[in-house]
This record gives C-alpha cells, structure tokens and sequence, in this order.
C-alpha cells in the first residue's frame, strides 16, 4: 500500500478504537447495553483486509469489534442504535451488534452461532460464482470457530466447487478462555487448508501491508476462478472477551505484553504525525456527532416484534 492507502487503513481502525472506547464508557455509565466484544488490537487486520477488496464483494464478519462495520462505511449512529437496541439502526433495534446488515455496502451480518458463517459464506459464494458477478465474499471468523464442524464442511464445499470465497481466521490466540494451543494440535491453523486443497496462508496480522497483500492475492485469484484461500492472520486481543470478564485465563504480565503490541501504535509510527491527529481530531467529532444523534432515537416498540419476520412484509 502507498502512504494514502496506509492512512485510510489508519483513519478507519483510528475511529474503532476510539469509537469502542466511548461505547464502554456509556455502558459503564448505564446508557446502552455492554453487549460490544471488544475489538481493540485486531482493527488494523480487519480494516487492511477490507482495503484490498472492492466494497461490492459480500462481508461476513466476526463478532469482535466494530472495524468491520466502520471500514464499509457503515454510518456510526446507525451502529450505535444497533448496539443500544434503538430504532434507528440497521436491524430497527432487534438484533443487537450481531446482527449489522447494510446490503448495499456489502455487510451481510454474522450468525448467533460461531461457524456459521463461515457455511452462509460458503453460499453466498456459491451464488455469486453462479450470476458470474466476479464478487468475492469474504469470512472472518476466530480460531475458535475453526474447531466447530461448519469450519471443516464449509471449506471442503468450497474447494471441491472452487467458489470465490475468501476464509479469514483471526487468531488471537483464544477462544473465550481457551488458549489456542490447548484446542488445537497445529500451531497454524492454515496447515489445515492442505486438506482441502486450497492456499493456506500464515499472515502478521499487525502488519497492515501484509495483510492486503495477502487477500489481494486471495482475491485475484478466486475472482479468476482459483477457488478458495484460507488466511490465517496472528492478531493482538489486548482487551478481555467481553466487558465483565476477569480475565483470570491470562496472567498480569501477558494483558500486559498484548497491550505493549498495539498494531495501531505500530501503523501510525510509521505514518505522518500530524496527518494522524488531524484524522483523530476528525474522528472524534464523528463519534460525538454519532452519540447526539443516538440520544434523540427510542428504544424498539414492544408492538414491532413481529414485524418483517417474513420477506413478503
């Protein structure tokens, strides 16, 4: 990536740092639900991954973080409902931040349950190999998702049918509590996509630069017909699995050492100093601006439950 592409990636995973940090801060104080996994040290993977594809090709993201939604554009305010279950967000208040759509930019949601994206993926793949779009769908998923059946079923599909779909592990290292190497007998989960007769491919994942090159690669070929990729990329979690947990699974000097590798510190010593406050700057007006606007919706209405449950409605 060039310098610009760099401060684009930086601007967008700048705005879910900060954006999550101030969404903490209202579920502290009781204002919204704490119901936001936390995605701080995984932003810059998912934000560079995103950047190396067109923002028509479908995304189904992981449950960790708002970067995914932010890097497609996706408006705050509308999130923001969706997390506080507010009119006013892409799921009118019924789904929580599990459940952030926006069609036309390419945000096709997550699944209640883990792995099962990674199988809609596969479909949604599918169709787009059968309209010959020339789309690329992309899932991301964790380390622990990659133990669930949908995980094995869902790339053995994909392969044998060489779908455009790109598969996208962010290991961090646990799942919930357990460490990746108590759940797993590989130390790369990528060494599995043997199996399946596709890449598998290891990528840092602080590396923003690795990142896009490596599903740019993934891209262009499922986009000539080459079928699936499995990305593996090595992510930071520097926060807990979710706001209330101990996190008595991991010792005081490792929180420690996972706050230390910060990948966002990383890209912006490597980026213009003052260009990086001003998009700060900017950024934190958006989310103030975001915030109004949250304050002015009301909460979903008991009498709207069942509606839209079918399409026809």
């Amino acid at each position: 990536m060039d310098e610009g592409a760099r401060l684009e990636v930086y601007a967008r995973a700048s705005l879910a740092r900060r954006f999550e940090a101030r969404v903490e801060q209202l579920a502290k104080s009781g204002e919204i639900p704490a119901t936001l996994h936390m995605g701080a040290g995984q932003e810059v993977a998912q934000v560079a991954a995103l950047a190396a594809l067109r923002d028509d090709d479908p995304m189904l993201y992981g449950h960790r973080g708002s970067a995914y939604w932010i890097a497609r554009g996706v408006p705050l305010d509308v999130i923001l409902c969706d997390i506080a279950y507010r009119d006013g967000g892409s799921n009118r208040g019924k789904g929580g931040p599990m459940h952030v759509v926006d069609v036309a930019r390419g945000v096709l949601g997550e699944t209640g349950s883990l792995g099962g994206n990674l199988v809609i993926g596969t479909g949604i793949a599918y169709a787009e190999k059968y309209f010959g779009t020339g789309r690329v769908c992309i899932v991301f998923f964790g380390d622990g998702s990659a133990n669930r059946g949908q995980f094995h079923e869902a790339l053995n599909y994909a392969a044998v049918a060489a779908l455009p779909v790109i598969f996208f592990c962010e290991n961090n290292g646990y799942g919930l509590s357990m460490p990746a190497h108590a759940s797993s007998a590989v130390e790369d989960l990528a060494t599995r996509a043997a199996g399946y007769g596709m890449p598998g491919v290891v990528v840092d994942g602080s590396d923003a630069d690795a990142v896009h090159d490596a599903v740019a690669i993934a891209a262009e070929r499922a986009r000539a017909g080459g079928g699936p990729t499995l990305i593996e990329a090595k992510v930071v979690r520097m926060r807990a699995h979710f706001l209330g947990d101990r996190e008595a699974y991991r010792s005081a000097d490792e929180r420690a050492a996972a706050q230390a590798a910060d990948p966002l510190e990383a890209l912006r010593n490597g980026l213009d100093a003052g260009a990086c406050d001003s998009i700060d700057v900017a950024n934190d007006r958006t989310i103030a601006e975001a915030i109004d606007a949250l304050r002015t919706r009301a909460m979903v209405a008991a009498h709207t439950a069942r509606e839209r449950v079918f399409a026809d409605e």
